[in-house]
């Protein structure tokens, strides 16, 4: 049948709200698969705040991981962001085939189909709110999408009753190659293709910039610690050693100096190591460093930068923070790097359990963290930390990761190779050569 004139806008519109939320669907997926490193929207920073530390230490992505993750994160074994993503793509295929043959059974089905969706999406919200305890911004966006989808074809059920059959548009002829009724949508799927590829590039690039925890048993935390420190380091590829070309040499080291240290207070050399407490790769990294120190002490100062990467480990850091204030820094990382798992963080008894296995107070550090005008000052010394790394070590495209080690302001390739004991002894004993020799 030939489509109305008074209701082509419409039709237009609700094709663009759906395919909006295939977007919003899709790039939730995107930012769970690299674990709502940038919070939920994938747009977020670090916040140095009380406030901010309350949720820090119950994982990354707040409201979005609990939800995406828990129990009611799938239905009939598959999870709710495909079921989103296959209820979106229903909606505009059906859209576009009705746009295209004037089937008005397919417009129906395509007003069935948001009808179920919104019946589900309102028990997702209720589960939100009464059940899970937390809401999911990325979420709450696709149910107000749902909603709208639901009222727009409400509208166009009604524009529709009031037209009279002799009114409708009179059919127009097909072009070769297709039908001149879908040309009003190509520039809406086009731009639609140009945002989710760009979504797609973006998650790549944070992905590839940020390391993933690997999934590893709950350890004997005595155990694995001894076998850290006996651990062999990361495998040496046989590679060439090479300093990352990215980076221009570092001339002001003078912020991370001030952070706790192994070898001699008085070498010629500073090796610069930045890390995060929960990062698999910085642990690997730890380990490769030791042989290093204890064989270039007298030749190097290795000073050590925890940044946090995450929300998740800014608790952690502040533990950090206060073990160095009580001679307990490194006993602390041990414990921390013995105790990593793959949530990417630890809940404030796990971080008190692991500040008493240091030999520190866990007790104390609790109450620190539940005192606003004690721990606020640690925050801001992080925060003006983590702004010095982020100035030093963030890479031209932007992205940063860690582990990030600097050795006399020059930044070492994150390799294998480069990150090898090798390779690190060369770097220093050429950089203390060329130090001697100026």
């Amino acid at each position: 049948m030939p489509l109305p004139a008074q209701t082509s806008t419409l039709r237009r519109v609700i094709v663009a709200v759906a395919l909006l939320g295939v977007l919003v669907v899709a790039h939730l997926g995107l930012q769970k698969a690299n674990g709502f490193v940038r919070g939920c929207t994938g747009f977020e920073d670090v916040a140095y705040s009380v406030s901010a530390l309350g949720a820090a230490p119950s994982g990354a992505g707040s409201g979005c991981a609990t939800v995406t993750e828990g129990e009611y994160a799938s239905f009939a074994g598959v999870s709710n962001i495909t079921w989103g993503l296959l209820f979106y793509v229903l909606v505009v295929g059906l859209r576009l085939a009705y746009a295209a043959t004037g089937s008005d059974r397919l417009r129906l089905a395509s007003a069935g189909v948001v009808g179920v969706g919104l019946l589900y999406t309102a028990y997702l919200v209720y589960l939100q709110a009464a059940v899970i305890g937390s809401f999911c911004v990325l979420c709450m966006t696709s149910a107000a999408l749902v909603l709208t989808l639901f009222v727009l074809h409400f509208v166009e059920q009604r524009r529709l009753r009031a037209v009279p059959a002799e009114g409708a548009a009179p059919p127009r002829r097909a072009l070769a190659g297709g039908s001149p009724s879908l040309q009003p949508y190509i520039p809406i799927l086009g731009v639609f293709a140009l945002l989710l590829a760009a979504d797609v590039v973006l998650a790549g690039r944070v992905q590839a910039s940020i390391p993933t925890p690997t999934a590893a048993p709950a350890p004997n935390i005595a155990a694995v610690a001894a076998q850290n420190r006996a651990a062999a380091p990361p495998p040496d590829t046989g590679g060439a050693c090479s300093y990352d070309p990215q980076f221009a040499p570092l001339t002001d080291l003078s912020t991370f100096t001030s952070s706790p240290y192994k070898g001699s207070p008085d070498a010629p050399v500073t090796v610069v190591e930045v890390f995060d407490p929960n990062c698999p790769h910085c642990k690997a990294l730890a380990e490769s460093m030791e042989p290093v120190v204890a064989e270039h002490g007298d030749e190097a100062t290795f000073y050590y930068v925890a940044y946090p990467l995450r929300q998740s480990s800014l608790a952690q850091t502040i533990a950090l923070k206060v073990a160095a204030r009580e001679g307990r820094f490194f006993e602390l990382l041990d414990e921390m790097f013995a105790r990593q798992d793959a949530t990417w963080g630890m809940s404030v008894p796990e971080i008190v359990a692991s500040v008493n296995a240091a030999g520190m107070d866990g007790a104390a550090f609790q109450a620190l963290l539940n005192d606003e005008a004690r721990v606020q000052p640690i925050l801001a010394q992080i925060e003006v930390e983590a702004k010095a790394v982020q100035a030093a070590f963030t890479a031209p495209d932007g992205g940063l990761s860690v582990p990030k080690l600097a050795i006399n302001g020059r930044v070492v390739q994150s390799d294998y190779a480069s990150y090898s004991p090798r390779c690190l002894g060369e770097f220093i004993t050429e950089a203390a050569a060329g130090t001697a020799a100026e």
